[in-house]
């Protein structure tokens, strides 16, 4: 009986919290389903008749947005940058994890020190040396080079977390491996990789939604015709049929663009929230 009473304001507190953070999506959902003068009425918290038609505009018309050529561009993007990263950070995270070579910690330290700069620091001369090079010249499908060039490094937030993650594991592994006659490249793709499944979901987890959330990166490299979902939600969303003389912001249609954008994140969080929590809790942790 004692311990009914702490349980149940845990569980109140829990609650409200979840209310909390689910309102703006439960906001996002009723503006989707109101008519634009309604959207003037304050009183009006639930509308009494939902537009549900303005989804079918949205996924069945090009009025809008483009919406599914651009949720195309979005996963292309996604999807370059998840594996690029996710392996080349793997790939140097198991370098400064399990070698050992001079001057390896001071190496480490410039990558823990580039975490320190804001990425908007980064946009202007990146921009600049991929405008002198060519690379921003070029139509779809080429014009997602940029975004090859900067994941092929690897991410230094990535890159501390595969490297201590490997430097829990046992050195017997690696020890056992070179001599069954395997190399490091080997020993790395068959062994130490497929033991870090955990950390290797949560790095996707995370590449994967900060792409498909950027919102300047594809503002400055791509074009109209090849923008991603998150450009068309905030600079080209239209009512379907009107043009104004001025511009007025459709805002029942971006909500509704918006919970669309919002579903497949939410998707893929409760497939692989199981993973992404054991990537969490054993990252760090000493063999």
């Amino acid at each position: 009986m004692k311990s009914a009473a702490p349980k149940s304001i845990i569980y109140t507190g829990m609650i409200f919290l979840s209310i909390l953070f689910l309102f703006p999506f439960f906001w996002m959902l009723i503006t989707a389903l109101k008519r634009p003068e309604e959207l003037a009425i304050t009183v009006v918290f639930f509308p009494p008749v939902p537009q549900w038609f303005h989804f079918l505009q949205v996924l069945c018309t090009d009025e809008v947005i483009p919406f599914f050529a651009s949720l195309r561009n979005t996963l292309i993007i996604c999807v370059i940058v998840t594996v690029l990263v996710c392996i080349s950070s793997a790939m140097v995270g198991f370098g400064f994890g399990r070698f050992k070579a001079p001057g390896k910690n001071f190496l480490f330290a410039i990558v823990l020190a580039t975490m320190m700069l804001p990425q908007l620091m980064t946009f202007i001369p990146q921009y600049i040396m991929f405008s002198q090079l060519g690379l921003l010249s070029f139509s779809w499908p080429f014009c997602y080079f940029p975004w090859v060039v900067t994941s092929l490094p690897g991410w230094a937030i990535f890159i501390f977390y595969y490297r201590q993650f490997f430097a829990g594991l046992p050195k017997e592994l690696e020890d056992a491996a070179l001599i069954d006659g395997c190399g490091w490249l080997r020993t790395f793709f068959q062994i130490f990789l497929p033991l870090a499944g955990p950390a290797v979901t949560t790095t996707c987890i995370f590449l994967f939604q900060w792409t498909y959330t950027d919102y300047i990166t594809p503002l400055l490299y791509l074009t109209d015709d090849s923008q991603t979902l998150a450009v068309q939600l905030m600079t080209n969303t239209k009512y379907p049929g009107v043009k104004f003389t001025q511009p007025i912001p459709p805002v029942p249609y971006q909500m509704t663009v918006g919970i669309l954008f919002t579903l497949p994140l939410i998707i893929l969080f409760f497939f692989a929230q199981r993973y992404f929590m054991q990537g969490l809790a054993t990252t760090g942790l000493k063999g």
